[in-house]
């Protein structure tokens, strides 16, 4: 048991030391793209709730079959908006590195919490303490990976999209060329 619990401890640290940093750091790669997917969906987010405060005004004085159907669009937009929302929140960068590094460095105090307890073999009454850090410490530690995949496939998609408008640019180009032959 020791001996998987060192092995973890390394894996904590290795993720910590390499592997956050480097998908991090790609962030500031794409960081023109993030900014511009970022106000596109702020501004999506903006024209969704206009439409709700529009819909909740003609809601007034409407028959119930027409009240009923403005009320089912609005709970769509509502979860538009917290899709959006969402979003928003895994493109900024500051948030993301903040979810990444500080479940890691979280996870990593909980293993020395864990290995103090197990070194100096503290009373029986310290076992629930024993398994609750090296649990916790588990599962900060996967809630990291995971934020981790969120931020390595917000850069596919980000490349996707640039690579997707980089070639339509590239057809109108042509195109414009075409007319000029």
């Amino acid at each position: 048991m020791r001996d998987i619990i060192d092995l973890y401890s390394r894996v904590v640290i290795g993720i910590l030391g390499f592997v956050a940093p480097a998908i991090t750091l790609l962030i500031g790669v794409f960081a023109d793209g993030i900014d511009l997917h970022r106000k596109k969906k702020v501004d999506k987010v903006r024209h969704l709730d206009n439409m709700m405060q529009d819909g909740h005004n003609k809601i007034k004085g409407q028959t119930k079959d027409k009240s009923s159907h403005l009320i089912q669009t609005i709970r769509k937009h509502g979860k538009q908006k917290s899709t959006l929302q969402r979003e928003i929140n895994l493109l900024s960068p500051k948030r993301q590195v903040i979810r990444v590094f500080g479940s890691l460095i979280l996870s990593l105090v909980l293993v020395a919490l864990y290995d103090i307890l197990v070194v100096y073999n503290f009373p029986c009454g310290f076992f629930t303490l024993k398994a609750f850090a090296l649990a916790t410490s588990l599962s900060l530690f996967i809630y990291s990976l995971f934020c981790l995949w969120q931020i390595f496939c917000i850069i596919i998609d980000l490349k996707h999209i640039d690579s997707a408008e980089a070639f339509g640019k590239r057809k109108n180009e042509e195109i414009n060329q075409g007319d000029f032959l």
